[in-house]
């Protein structure tokens, strides 16, 4: 994030128009908060007040105001998510960063085809500590010559097939022939649909039961349903949403909320009536969340045996507890405390992977040695999804254990973080001897010692990277590879 703020900061005293992207909405807050500060260091504050963050979660009039200050010019720099990667127009831009690879060569294209529409323009990667990154800088090639990737999209789905079964009833009334169009199951899905009553019977079809644009209630962000008013305590106004999903992670009490370059503290979140209460916050630290996982297995779809190792395919149910948070410096990154929270349980179905480790491949290991193993072995996998499937690791779930109650063994599961799952982990399944040798080089090749962000450490690691043993993975992951 320094490199980024450093380069951007620099562009915008050029008077260079700069975007600069990064998928992280903390951090490109956190971007623009640098460069400001930069800025205004260097004596130019006026600059400084001419770089804006913008993100999802911002007011409609929060975000057309920011888009009008970039066409007219009032603007000089913008740290954006992928949120102005397409589709809105911002007038033309001189430079565009992309800070860490977004997931796919596609989104990288449409972020660098932000500037030079006029004239030249300069793009920028700046690689970030994160496994794949640090992989790219290894293998230049793989990421200068990578085709643009086939989107995967599992539309069976039921939590995405069922919005799009109440979006056309819209347009035209469903029908048993329309089955040509949405595969098997579509009579049954549309009756669950009925009883649910989001859909009504009319002459020989079916057609939504409320009137309205049903596509309108389906969300491009997220799956789950409606947001939580983020509102000032002092002035009772909405200064932002946050979907719901998102809320026990980004707005539990005590959390730091970044928003159009201010810290919020959270003093309280009511999820029952939408809404998260803060005040302004000046200290220099933000928060990251303790996230505790269970999986349970529903169903296994699919069984293959690769290399002594039995892998399965299927449905699951995934759990998740947010357990405490942790305060970190802004300056450092250094984390000085850690504090408890009481919060509900999370719980949706999704699909995902899972296999058994053979005991011989982790003999002689002490058991915190395997529990670290084993969560190396994970984030590795999950890293290197990507290569192999149009997704980026905050798309993916995972969860180590050295003995799962269900299969009684030590155990890694890797499942779609999307509700009702969206085919990412069954690539993974098809292609796994691929995805094991894809981590092997991935951490074998890293030139620390014990494991660091570019090899065995995650980002969004709900356990915060504890435990992890990166040799006991690479033992882990040859063992999976030999023939």
């Amino acid at each position: 994030l320094a490199e980024a703020a450093d380069l951007l900061a620099d562009l915008v005293s050029h008077e260079v128009r700069t975007i600069c992207f990064l998928k992280s909405r903390k951090g490109i807050e956190l971007i623009r908060k640098f460069a400001a500060d930069r800025l205004t260091d260097r004596g130019r504050p006026d600059l400084a007040d001419r770089i804006a963050p913008y993100r999802a979660g911002y007011t409609p009039a929060q975000r057309r105001e920011i888009e009008q200050k970039l066409v007219s010019g009032e603007l000089l720099g913008v740290a954006s998510t992928d949120a102005l990667e397409l589709g809105i127009d911002i007038g033309g831009l001189d430079a565009a960063i992309c800070v860490t690879f977004p997931g796919t060569v596609a989104g990288l294209n449409q972020m660098w085809g932000r500037a030079g529409r006029r004239e030249r323009g300069l793009a920028v990667y700046i690689a970030g500590p994160d496994g794949l990154d640090q992989y790219f800088c290894r293998h230049p090639d793989e990421f200068l010559e990578r085709p643009v990737e086939a989107a995967i999209l599992d539309h069976l789905s039921p939590e995405i097939r069922d919005q799009h079964l109440v979006a056309a009833a819209f347009e035209l009334p469903l029908t048993p022939e329309d089955e040509e169009f949405f595969g098997e199951g579509l009579e049954d899905a549309g009756q669950a649909l009925v009883l649910r009553g989001e859909l009504r019977k009319a002459g020989k079809g079916l057609v939504p039961r409320r009137s309205g644009f049903a596509a309108s209630d389906v969300s491009l962000r997220s799956s789950s349903a409606g947001d939580i008013a983020v509102i000032d305590r002092d002035s009772g106004e909405v200064i932002g949403t946050v979907e719901t999903g998102r809320a026990f992670t980004t707005i539990h009490p005590g959390a730091v909320y970044m928003h159009l370059g201010t810290s919020w503290e959270v003093e309280m979140l009511d999820p029952v009536e939408g809404q998260a209460i803060v005040h302004r916050f000046d200290d220099e630290w933000y928060t990251r969340p303790r996230v505790e996982t269970e999986i349970f297995i529903d169903r296994t779809l699919e069984t293959r045996e690769i290399n002594g190792v039995k892998l399965r395919f299927g449905h699951l149910s995934v759990t998740d507890q947010v357990m405490a948070y942790q305060r970190i410096l802004s300056a450092d990154g250094e984390a000085f405390d850690l504090v408890d929270l009481d919060l509900p349980e999370q719980e949706f179905a999704t699909r995902g992977l899972w296999y058994e480790v053979p005991e011989e491949f982790i003999t002689g290991m002490a058991l915190n040695e395997m529990l670290g193993a084993l969560h190396a072995t994970e984030h590795g996998q999950i890293a290197v999804l990507p290569l192999i499937a149009m997704c980026d690791r905050w798309d993916i779930g995972g969860l180590s254990t050295n003995l799962h109650l269900q299969t009684g063994k030590p155990t890694i599961f890797i499942y779609d973080g999307h509700p009702g799952g969206i085919g990412l982990t069954r690539r993974a399944f098809d292609l796994f001897p691929r995805l094991v040798g894809d981590a092997l080089r991935l951490i074998a090749e890293c030139p620390c010692d014990s494991g660091c962000p570019s090899c065995v450490q995650s980002p969004k690691c709900g356990n915060l990277n504890e435990p992890l043993f990166k040799s006991g993975a690479v033992s882990l992951l040859e063992a999976m590879a030999s023939t």
